[in-house]
């Protein structure tokens, strides 16, 4: 029987009662005085409150050398859970809809069965709980209270459950993983006045209209199309009512790249359209264009040494490559800092119902997982570490 096997029935129960406990974004309390307290009772280093409500344990082994760290993030979703089971949500509006209370219970686990031999460590490992990944805001606020330092982490890891795979399987990404996510709004300002007299106004809708369709160019005729990039406008807000041609319009949306060349010609291209189709319309314009998360890009060594692992504990036949997706991940500012790799944890069991995908309101996981997790984490420690033997005996 394999470590996590021996830990199943409490891993499961941890990541219940997480699961009945949801906390947003920087409101994880509860869920860091839970972890607060196993990290302790495991014999951990443990320091709280790092970036607002995170907690990092770390394990300092009884031989020198490097140094590996483990992120696992916290925060639930403001959202109705539509599961009935018997460890549904019991916070109104708040709900682990995307697998961050099994990240957090397959972190756990590590830990426990680490100082459970700790003396066999060699090198330090440390166990990052982070919270606000779901607005993108943890991990840059833990990394800047020194979360990658004392001692300085040499290589870093994460995983991240994925509906899209069966249980028992696994996906690695070699390189790009998650896109850079930008936020862009607009407001365009123009004249006011009676939808009758159109020509006695400067109407803002009409040029919104057409820059609109304009920003979609970028993509197509700008970016190379062996890149990849996505240009959305998500919100459009303006007019009070159906006679009346307004001051001013609002657009909302994100811009998604996956490097950072492609990131920058994208948002040059778009302040030039809208500088560019405002003066065409007389407008006036107000631009601004938030760079939120960067492109997730795993160090190439690192991903492979996760394959190595994932190959050895499921079969080369259940590990597979990944396209890189759209969406964004703030795991990627680790890697920005240390050499590491993202991957993802397959979830899916239909003959149990479990289908649903991230940020639905009847996500659950097949809870295999939790355990599964476990083993890949702690061979990707032994192996970095140079610790292999100590699962041998």
């Amino acid at each position: 029987m394999k470590y996590g096997d021996v830990m199943k029935e409490w891993l499961i129960q941890v990541r219940r009662s997480i699961h009945m406990r949801p906390e947003v974004a920087f409101e994880e309390i509860e869920t860091s005085l839970l972890i607060c307290e196993w990290l302790t009772r495991f014999g951990l280093q443990v320091k709280a409150g790092v970036g607002r409500t995170g907690v990092v344990g770390l394990l300092k082994g009884a031989c020198p050398g490097k140094t590996v760290a483990f992120r696992a993030d916290m925060d639930a979703l403001p959202l109705v859970e539509g599961n009935s089971a018997p460890y549904a949500s019991e916070v109104e509006g708040k709900m682990h809809a995307c697998g961050h209370d099994a990240h957090v219970a397959i972190l756990l686990g590590v830990a426990r069965f680490f100082t459970s031999v700790a003396e066999k460590v060699r090198g330090n490992i440390k166990f990052i709980f982070q919270p606000a990944e779901e607005t993108g805001e943890g991990a840059k606020l833990m990394i800047e209270e020194g979360v990658l330092d004392n001692p300085k982490v040499d290589a870093i890891f994460g995983a991240h459950v994925f509906p899209f795979l069966p249980i028992g399987k696994v996906g690695i990404y070699e390189r790009e993983a998650f896109a850079a996510v930008d936020q862009l709004n607009i407001e365009i300002a123009g004249n006011g006045g009676h939808a009758a007299y159109p020509h006695t106004t400067k109407d803002p809708i009409l040029a919104a209209a057409y820059l609109i369709t304009q920003l979609q160019s970028v993509v197509s005729r700008n970016i190379d199309p062996l890149d990849s990039a996505v240009v959305t406008i998500a919100k459009v807000n303006g007019g009070t009512s159906f006679n009346v041609i307004p001051e001013r319009i609002q657009l909302m949306g994100t811009v998604r790249s996956l490097n950072h060349s492609v990131r920058e010609r994208v948002r040059a291209r778009i302040e030039e359209i809208v500088r560019g189709v405002c003066l065409s319309f007389g407008m006036e314009y107000k631009l601004d264009f938030q760079h939120r998360t960067p492109p997730l890009v795993n160090n190439p060594d690192m991903s492979r040494l996760v394959n190595t692992v994932c190959s050895e504990e499921l079969g080369e036949d259940n590990v597979e490559s990944l396209r890189p997706t759209m969406g964004g991940e703030d795991f990627a500012y680790y890697l920005e800092k240390c050499p590491g790799a993202f991957f993802r944890l397959g979830i899916s069991n239909s003959a149990k119902g479990i289908v649903h995908p991230l940020h639905s309101k009847n996500f659950d996981i097949d809870e295999e997982v939790l355990n599964l997790g476990v083993n890949i984490f702690i061979k990707i420690a032994s192996k970095f570490l140079g610790t292999e033997r100590m699962l041998k005996k």
